[in-house]
């Protein structure tokens, strides 16, 4: 505290100074408000509503209320749901986690269908008819089993035209041009498929003793069919059409799981809607837009509809209206004989159940829903009466969304229910369609055998979503080189950052300070930034994102280059700035980043590790410790210089294998990498194709040098032949001369002048040879 004379003499010196006139009015100078230098683009979506590109407008500000066409599980996921829910996935990470939106994301799980019930009752039957009843293949079985084949034949490949199967199947299918006949029959492999391997074991020689498991497994194509037939209408427990769907909608998740697609945020079943669609169908025929009929089926008139001035029908695909057999397949194949429809395209709205489906009551009967109704209820009971977003696949336009548009605009009498309808492309294999039958059919589990989840959303993320995708070789080859290329890159950044912490802990300096060169690098960044904002905004385009990022990963590859030789002193914020941003964009597009933001996931990295730090550390300790041996015994042994650099290279090799590269640099030290398995993968390649390379030139060599000593062995043995014995051939020769030169040959004649001039060259050389034999022996 100041001391009481010590405030005294302050107050006096404050009383004594001069204050500044005071001003009547003070005020701050006038802000001039900020002008942005350039327009920003607004996000536009390709609207199929529309066929172009609109602006895109939710009802709610930073909200949308989003619906997606969910599986028909009875049966595996394949590489078209793949495309559809993937693409599907990537365009809601960008509106969520670039644009900022909050979305209401909601899909169905559609568990009641003709195809579910056909496939629920055919597995039932098949375990209950042949599974359950014999443990053996007995004549009964056979018995069977033939009649189920003929039946297939018949119906499915009439062409056979009724000849004796036993004796005149098997010649008949070697005989046909499949792949000419394929063009106007695309099912006829799968056909033939079925009917060879059922034929295989009924007609064998040893049909008898096929083990029962592998005579099941042939013949259940045909037998399916043919007891489903027969004996379908019988099936009435309803566990056996919750079973099958339960089953499938969870190997759906799981392969969803897999391939990193975020989980709705609403799920809902058919099965827990039928009294909400019920309601909703009632609705609709009080509208005046459905009618119900003698079987208690309803149907929507399309006919009333279309007529109505305030409703448009066959928004999607108007030229489509009439196609009876897109009409048909929509309806399904156990809703084909209704002859009570006021208009072929008409569509059910409610179906009366039939022996052998499942029902649930209703005020027209026993009955279950259409397939174009349940997505309709659904959508409406969470989202409302408009929607922002419908999105699935391209072959839905008609007539499944287009009747869905039909039935909620009856229903809320309103003009459009959804204001964006987004459909992602086709998928083809190869330039074909997928198809079993072409047996191009690829199930998404098979695809992760052979691809990573990573390199199947590469695929899906290098494609305009709205355009077809060709699954071929061309595009897999773009996906693993740009993979590559980015792998590398994030590789290099993380020793680079590495290297300068554990030097900067050692107190070696670095420059902060950027170059021209750095704000050059800098510049790049900010640009692929602004085209990175334009791309989004066009369509969501990903595709035009990721050669954005490739091009300025090469910028910084060059200036990492520039660093390495010397030249220019790195500044490693400038490259963890990009890796940043790059690593930000790939986890909005739903690849698995680091936690240092420093790079995607290795693709069989989980993020974290269980492991303990001893079982961790462990391999690395162990061989730097027998690293430290070697060196020592080579020291203790006065070993040569090329022995410890040979150590220096095993130890490389070995570091290889636990996932550490070391980078010589023109400094002399090392550039640590850690490496993906990808990269590890290649690099001991390289090693063991080196190695080889030197054993391969090690065995020419050792190959070599025993052909020189069998050589000079050779040459020793001919240098111990005296000159006068290098001729003693009685077989050749006749007569020598005083030197035991040959003068006449074995029949006594002459010996010509160039022969003995020929000799003489012998001769002298063997003297040569002699004489350097009887030094080499004193």
């Amino acid at each position: 505290m100041l001391s009481r004379s010590l405030r005294r003499r302050s107050s006096r010196a404050l009383s004594n100074m001069s204050l500044p006139a005071k001003k009547v009015a003070a005020q701050q100078p006038e802000w001039i408000t900020p002008r942005p230098i350039y327009d920003q683009p607004v996000l536009k979506i390709y609207n199929s509503l529309t066929r172009i590109k609109n602006e895109f407008v939710t009802l709610k500000p930073n909200r949308i209320t989003w619906y997606s066409c969910g599986p028909t599980v009875y049966d595996r996921s394949h590489m078209g749901h793949a495309r559809n829910y993937v693409a599907t996935d990537i365009c809601r990470r960008i509106l969520q986690d670039y644009f900022g939106y909050n979305i209401k994301f909601i899909q169905n799980v559609t568990d009641i269908d003709d195809k579910i019930i056909i496939a629920a009752r055919q597995e039932y039957l098949f375990e209950q008819e042949i599974i359950n009843k014999y443990q053996e293949v007995s004549d009964k079985l056979l018995a069977s089993s033939k009649k189920y084949l003929s039946e297939y034949i018949t119906k499915n490949l009439p062409e056979f035209n009724g000849k004796d199967i036993e004796t005149e199947f098997s010649k008949w299918t070697e005989s046909l041009d499949v792949q000419s006949l394929s063009q106007n029959n695309p099912k006829l492999p799968m056909y033939l498929k079925a009917a060879r391997n059922a034929f295989s074991v009924i007609y064998s020689k040893d049909s008898g003793k096929v083990p029962i498991e592998e005579f099941t497994k042939q013949i259940r194509d045909v037998a399916v069919i043919a007891l489903d037939k027969e004996l379908g209408h019988t099936v009435n427990d309803p566990s056996v059409f919750r079973k099958l769907p339960l089953y499938w909608e969870e190997s759906y998740n799981d392969d969803m799981d897999k391939l990193n697609v975020l989980r709705p945020s609403v799920t809902t079943r058919v099965s827990e809607y039928i009294p909400e669609i019920v309601e909703y169908v009632d609705k609709i025929v009080q509208n005046g837009f459905a009618y119900a009929t003698n079987d208690g089926s309803v149907y929507f008139d399309t006919v009333k509809f279309e007529n109505d001035p305030r409703h448009d029908y066959a928004k999607l695909q108007p030229w489509n209206k009439g196609d009876l057999s897109l009409i048909n397949d929509g309806e399904g194949s156990l809703s084909l004989d209704n002859t009570s429809k006021r208009n072929a395209a008409d569509f059910a709205l409610w179906k009366a159940s039939k022996p052998g489906e499942p029902s649930w009551p209703s005020k027209w009967g026993e009955g279950r829903p259409g397939w174009h109704i349940e997505c309709s209820v659904m959508a409406s009971d969470i989202g409302g009466e408009v929607l922002d977003i419908h999105s699935g696949g391209v072959d839905l336009c008609f007539p499944h969304h287009d009747n869905e548009l039909a039935q909620s605009e009856a229903y809320f009498d309103n003009k459009q229910w959804i204001n964006y309808f987004m459909h992602n492309g086709h998928l083809h294999i190869q330039g074909q369609k997928m198809s079993k039958s072409l047996k191009n059919f690829i199930t998404i589990e098979q695809a992760l055998n052979d691809f990573s989840s990573r390199q199947l959303r590469l695929v899906f993320a290098l494609t305009p979503w709205e355009k077809p995708l060709d699954f071929k070789d061309s595009l897999i080859n773009e996906v693993k080189s740009l993979e590559s290329y980015l792998s590398k890159f994030f590789t290099t950044v993380r020793a680079l950052n590495n290297d300068q912490k554990l030097s900067s802990k050692k107190g070696v300096h670095f420059t902060k300070k950027p170059t021209q060169t750095e704000k050059q690098l800098y510049e790049d960044l900010e640009n692929a930034q602004d085209e990175t904002h334009i791309a989004f905004c066009d369509n969501l385009a990903s595709y035009k994102v990721l050669k954005i990022i490739q091009d300025l990963v090469s910028k910084a590859n060059q200036y990492i280059q520039l660093s390495l030789t010397d030249k220019h002193e790195l500044r490693i914020e400038v490259l963890l700035e990009i890796t940043h941003w790059i690593t930000r964009i790939l986890n909005i597009l739903g690849f698995h980043v680091r936690q240092d933001h420093l790079g995607w996931l290795d693709s069989t990295e989980s993020g974290s590790s269980s492991e303990s730090k001893e079982e961790l550390v462990l391999p690395y300790v162990k061989t730097l410790s027998q690293f430290r041996d070697k060196v020592r015994n080579l020291s203790i042994n006065k070993a040569l210089a090329q022995d410890f650099l040979n150590e220096t290279d095993n130890l490389r090799f070995l570091l290889i294998n636990l996932g550490i590269s070391l980078d010589d640099l023109p400094s002399g030290e090392a550039l640590v990498k850690f490496l993906n398995k990808e990269e590890q993968k290649l690099l001991i390649e390289q090693y063991e194709a080196k190695e080889q390379a030197l054993i391969e030139k090690e065995r020419k060599k050792q190959e070599q040098n025993l052909k020189n000593q069998e050589k000079e062995k050779e040459r020793i043995e001919k240098m111990k032949i005296k000159p006068s014995e290098l001729f003693q051939n009685k077989e050749l020769y006749s007569e020598w001369d005083e030197q035991g030169i040959p003068t006449k040959d074995a029949k006594g004649e002459e010996i010509s002048k160039s022969m003995k001039k020929k000799l003489v060259k012998q001769f002298n050389q063997q003297e040569k040879l002699y004489q350097e034999y009887c030094n080499m022996q004193k």
